[in-house]
């Protein structure tokens, strides 16, 4: 909510200035220009200042570390593969798959270690590249997975933003989602009662809104797992650096890591053994 809030504070005061340049002009010309046109200038100015400032802000993303980076020529664990959407991660594992939706403005190879360790564990991953990085373009890009693979039990998950957005499709596909996975992250709507869900969090994540996140548990269903890594932060989910407004970790993203492979492992266990 604080989120739109503020999008729609500055969408008012863009259209705001740009009138108020307009009639500045429009004050000083000698022949003036009719009224209705002034709306019209000023309407296609507030949308072209909002399109460059969008744009300037989407382009300004976390870029994967050289360890991410890395992890697309190691041969062992799990094999990484290219594939329409995003990155196949290939591990040992047959019958259940994770569909994860990255986070706001990071690049997705950022999630190629974690998604590693998990696939090495027994879970093949999916990992979304998505438009502008912004999983809110695409909400429905787990469909990409589930409709060319086939896999017994099927998780979809995210971080931050992603998963949210990976709790909205969760809820819209019942018959397709055996369970969620959010990483710092929290649903906006309800999910079913009878599905499963695993929220993973750290102590020192100092951007996750905690208040929201606890407002959102009457929107858990029954069955939830929750995992606090000690020491854990909002942005060492991924490889991507220190994410702004942050609480520094007192464990290493590596550790981090396993302790989340870990934790997602023994949930699809849950999953696999119904």
């Amino acid at each position: 909510m604080k989120y739109i809030l503020l999008s729609i504070a500055a969408v008012a005061i863009v259209f705001g200035l740009s009138f108020l340049l307009t009639g500045l002009i429009r004050k000083k010309q000698k022949k003036k220009l009719p009224l209705i046109l002034h709306i019209l200038i000023s309407v296609g100015l507030g949308l072209l200042i909002l399109c460059v400032v969008g744009f300037c802000y989407l382009n300004v993303h976390y870029t994967a570390q050289e360890e991410a980076l890395a992890v697309l020529s190691e041969p062992t664990g799990a094999t990484v593969t290219a594939i329409d959407g995003g990155y196949f991660v290939d591990g040992a594992g047959q019958d259940t798959a994770l569909i994860f939706y990255p986070g706001a403005k990071v690049d997705a190879q950022a999630y190629l270690p974690l998604m590693k360790e998990i696939a090495a564990g027994g879970v093949d991953c999916f990992l979304l590249d998505l438009p502008m990085r912004m999983a809110i373009f695409d909400q429905n890009a787990a469909d990409k997975i589930t409709s060319k693979y086939d896999y017994d039990t099927v998780m979809v998950g995210g971080h931050s933003m992603g998963g949210m957005i990976a709790a909205s499709y969760a809820a819209a596909h019942k018959d397709a989602v055996d369970g969620t996975v959010l990483l710092a992250a929290y649903p906006t709507k309800p999910l079913d009662g009878s599905a499963k869900l695993l929220s993973v969090y750290g102590t020192q994540d100092k951007v996750l809104d905690r208040k929201a996140y606890e407002n959102a548990k009457q929107d858990f269903p029954h069955s939830t797992a929750e995992t606090v890594i000690e020491g854990g932060n909002h942005a060492q989910f991924g490889n991507y650096g220190a994410q702004k407004g942050d609480g520094e970790a007192t464990i290493s993203a590596k550790e981090q890591q396993s302790r989340t492979a870990y934790a997602v492992l023994q949930f699809a266990k849950t999953l696999s053994d119904r």
